[in-house]
């Protein structure tokens, strides 16, 4: 598959506005500050006990694709980042502008965004973007066929000269040199992984409704398919993770936690606990052992597997995409029992956090700086 044309009527940033922007940054750095926050995620990742627990602040929902309006920040459509790496760096860099004003907890982490399309488009999936003029991405609009995917399941993926991989070494490439005259923020930020997405959601990707289905009329082919997609998967992310440095400590998402995986389980949570221990459970054991472990994160509401995931070896933290889902005083007793940070992406009260001296790390959206700093002096105070 060729790297997707996106048309636009954007014009690309002028490298004024780019390098006036990080200029305004690079100021306002603490590195001091920075290197203390690094520690308390890593002290907490630690189960150890951490007083104050970090707190994230941020106007941008990743896991909603939704970002609130910057008073002092460019905003940026998809299709003008797709096309303008200047204009993705600085979208990158706005949870860092949020933290510089703000002091709170978040680790300085950017992302060559290329939406979910990496792996899928390594087994024939073909991306497209529906919206161009909103916040959206490109999305697989053409899995492959049983037929085509079988074939890339059975043959050799050179994924070192696939577009996909290709285009994200040139970000990071850009980024690079975009950053070479600024040294706070060449000390202070992490490059991270694309959007891998984890077993299963990639095999759903590729399957659709199929991949349901599948379990129950061709086990011999899930299992087949399954290792080979983690297969895929294990040797793109130390692959990527030496490019960029990572080794035994990754980043992701404001976070900095052991190993390199960002485990996404998303449509696991749609099969039964019988499944999910016999098709992916193996799968994504191998990941985490094969990459030096992690972070998990699945959306919805997954009570019936929650167990299985706080005994897998190498998840060090646990995300949850609706926390209003969830238990939280029965998740919080189990992380306690298995040493599993809870990546709690909504408000705790104020009372019950300062309470709480180990495995948290809570992220809270705000719609404004001046929101983000009273949130910050309730918690701090």
């Amino acid at each position: 598959m060729q790297e997707m044309i996106i048309k636009t009527d954007k014009e690309r940033l002028s490298s004024k506005s780019v390098f006036g922007h990080l200029s305004n940054i690079e100021e306002a750095i603490d590195i001091e500050h920075v290197k203390e926050v690094e520690q308390r995620q890593l002290d907490t990742f630690a189960f150890k006990p951490v007083n104050p627990l970090p707190v994230m602040v941020t106007m941008r929902d990743d896991v909603g694709h939704k970002t609130y309006g910057h008073d002092e920040w460019p905003p940026f459509t998809f299709d003008q980042m797709w096309n303008d790496y200047g204009a993705m760096l600085l979208n990158e860099l706005k949870p860092v502008y949020e933290s510089v004003r703000l002091k709170d907890d978040k680790v300085f982490s950017i992302r060559p965004n290329l939406s979910q399309l990496v792996l899928p488009s390594l087994f024939g999936a073909q991306g497209s973007f529906y919206l161009l003029d909103e916040d959206s991405m490109p999305s697989v609009h053409k899995p492959p066929t049983r037929e085509e995917l079988e074939k890339r399941v059975d043959g050799e993926i050179d994924f070192k000269e696939h577009w996909t991989i290709i285009k994200y070494l040139e970000i990071i490439d850009c980024w690079k040199d975009l950053l070479k005259n600024y040294p706070k923020l060449k000390t202070t930020l992490h490059f991270t992984l694309p959007d891998l997405q984890g077993p299963f959601n990639l095999y759903f990707i590729l399957r659709g409704s199929d991949a349901y289905t599948d379990l129950y009329t061709d086990p011999v082919f899930v299992h087949k398919t399954m290792k080979r997609i983690t297969e895929v998967l294990i040797d793109v992310t130390n692959y990527l993770s030496d490019y960029i440095g990572q080794k035994e400590t990754g980043f992701y998402w404001n976070y900095t936690f052991p190993g390199k995986v960002r485990n996404v389980d998303d449509n696991s949570v749609l099969v039964s606990r019988e499944h999910y221990l016999e098709f992916i459970l193996p799968y994504n054991k191998l990941l985490f052992k094969s990459c030096g472990g992690g972070i998990h994160h699945y959306c919805g509401k997954g009570d019936h597997l929650i167990d299985l995931i706080m005994e897998m070896e190498g998840a060090y933290g646990i995300n949850f995409g609706n926390p209003e889902l969830q238990n939280w005083d029965s998740l919080y007793n189990k992380s306690l029992e298995h040493k599993k940070v809870l990546l709690w992406d909504k408000e705790i009260p104020v009372k019950t956090f300062k309470e709480l001296d180990r495995g948290v790390i809570m992220r809270i959206f705000v719609s404004s700086i001046a929101e983000g700093k009273a949130k910050m002096a309730e918690y701090r105070e």
